[in-house]
């Protein structure tokens, strides 16, 4: 038997009246009647199976014994309108919980509509949340980045490849493609390769297996292995090692997964979906990025230009943020005065989408007044992150004893971070150097954000 059906209830037999099994065989397809007694197949989730125990036909102990242990998550309640309690207690030996007569057995199937129909609306509501019009603006860009995942979203693809600066929107891209997709009722694994050391990548991705190495007391499930049959996001897929790409390129060619330190290995069916800001390219000219793993990633590519090239999503994306801040910070009637309307339209957002809802969070929440005034929104820009693109020089004192060039890379480091807010994904890309190096330098260094060591 295999565990494919999602049923909430199985139905064996005469448990409620025609009328009522009509009623509920209309409002929903979660709840499946047999006037058999063939065994069902077994769902993942907990299933409740009534058994009409006033009918011969059901009331085999060895059908009730099989049913009993089909599965972990079956639970067995038996129909009966006139049973003593000797009866109930010996069909309790068989598996059967609860004995509940027709009425009882009734409310209890209206309580499973009512919690498949609230899971439903949960489910629809986090499918709203990532559906197309998640992807605010109506610049062209945008409207073709939109009409491509809306087709995507009835194709099973292995792979997409998403391209964009930082904080123009890959993640929401990838939420987007999962949730809108034929694999919305599967997990959605997102991965920060940077975050990950290299000397852990094996581990995280693919699990491993008990002793594997020291350390290692149980088994551990990869993220490749949670990802089954849903999505997995590699986020700055640029920034791995040859050695973690080399790993990475033979599980998307073979399709099997091996734990390290396994012997085994097993089918895997995942989606993958990766997004960089840096150009492959020039990285597999570079020597940086293997060239026949590129091919295989970029199967589909969705490229997100940056904001100030799709400058009329800015009004949307305007209008967009400041309702949901107003809602999340409780301002009600807040409002951009004409002037500052101007100054958000012309601001170049070198830190894209990401820059635009940090600065919009931020007037919100400091704003006193039901409008926000261009003084507020000038204000909020400068203490903000510095745009990048107009620093020119950094000034570092240099003692009469000289200084190292370790020294050097430290100062200049702290002074980028520092620009950037401490953001590292933004400031390893300003020095065109990978989140792990930097993360080094940081930790060498003893950088710690708002001082110094």
């Amino acid at each position: 038997m295999k565990k494919v059906t999602p049923y909430s209830a199985i139905v064996y037999g005469n448990v409620i009246n025609d009328k009522n099994c009509r009623h509920i065989k209309k409002k929903k397809n979660s709840i499946c009647f047999k006037q058999d007694n063939s065994l069902f197949e077994i769902s993942e989730n907990q299933t409740t199976v009534f058994v009409d125990l006033d009918d011969p036909n059901y009331v085999d102990p060895s059908f009730l014994i099989s049913i009993a242990t089909a599965g972990e998550n079956i639970k067995l309640i038996g129909k009966a309108d006139n049973l003593n309690i000797d009866e109930t207690i010996n069909v309790s030996k068989f598996g059967i919980s609860e004995v509940l007569n027709q009425e009882q057995c009734l409310q209890r199937l209206h309580q499973f509509l009512d919690e498949i129909e609230n899971e439903s609306k949960q489910n629809n509501s986090k499918n709203n949340r990532y559906g197309f019009d998640a992807l605010i603006g109506i610049s062209p860009q945008t409207e073709k980045i939109r009409a491509t995942l809306e087709l995507l979203s009835d194709v099973d693809f292995p792979s997409a490849l998403i391209l964009g600066d930082t904080g123009t929107g890959k993640s929401l891209i990838s939420k987007i493609l999962h949730h809108s997709g034929t694999r919305s009722n599967h997990n959605l694994v997102e991965v920060n390769c940077s975050a990950i050391p290299d000397e852990l990548f094996e581990s995280e991705l693919f699990g491993h297996a008990k002793g594997a190495f020291t350390g290692a007391k149980t088994e551990k499930i990869g993220l490749f292995e949670y990802s089954q049959n849903g999505t997995l996001f590699l986020d700055e897929v640029g920034n791995l090692s040859m050695s973690a790409q080399a790993k990475l390129l033979k599980i998307l060619e073979d399709k099997k997964l091996r734990k390290v330190g396994d012997i085994n290995e097993q089918d895997i069916n995942v989606r993958v979906v990766t997004a960089t800001n840096t150009n492959l390219a020039q990285a597999i000219q570079d020597g940086k990025f293997r060239e026949d793993l590129y091919y295989r990633l970029n199967l589909l590519t969705i490229e997100i230009p940056p904001l100030q090239e799709r400058i009329s999503d800015v009004p949307e994306l305007i209008n967009y943020y400041l309702k949901y801040f107003s809602t999340l910070y409780n301002k009600s009637n807040i409002n951009f005065s004409d002037k500052g309307i101007t100054e958000l339209k012309n601001y170049s957002w070198p830190g894209n989408v990401r820059e635009l809802s940090n600065v919009i969070e931020r007037v919100v929440l400091l704003t006193k007044k039901n409008t926000i005034r261009y003084s507020d929104i000038h204000d909020s820009l400068k203490k903000g992150r510095m745009n990048a693109e107009g620093v020119n020089q950094f000034v570092i004192d240099i003692p009469q004893h000289g200084i190292s060039l370790e020294e050097v890379e430290h100062k200049v480091v702290a002074d980028v971070l520092k620009m950037y807010d401490w953001n590292k994904s933004e400031t390893a890309s300003f020095l065109h150097i990978s989140r792990p190096r930097l993360r080094r330098i940081i930790e060498k260094a003893g950088l710690v954000q708002n001082r110094q060591k």
